[in-house]
């Protein structure tokens, strides 16, 4: 098995991703649960807003048309990308 060192930097860049945005999510709680408005930090300010967003629900879309309206609508498009994952230590 060949070793390729770029593998490894960039799941350990994807790991430390998850990891902050573990630590933001818990954050973003319990800076949500100070309530609406605007909260300061010594270096940010963070404003917790409320609203409504407008979304399609495809699902009801899809069953309220037929499949041939679907395909019409339906745009491929051609994608590469890559799934990191860390090896097992007793392989």
């Amino acid at each position: 098995m060949s070793y390729n060192n770029e593998i490894d930097e960039l799941g350990s860049i994807n790991k430390a991703i998850a990891e902050l945005e573990a630590t933001a999510s818990k954050l973003k709680a319990r800076i949500k649960a100070k309530g609406l408005g605007v909260h300061m930090g010594e270096r940010f300010v963070a404003e917790v807003l409320e609203y409504d967003r407008a979304q399609l629900n495809t699902k009801m879309v899809k069953e309220m048309v037929d499949d041939e309206i679907i395909s019409a609508c339906t745009e491929i498009k051609h994608i590469q990308s890559i799934n990191v994952k860390e090896v097992s230590v007793g392989r």
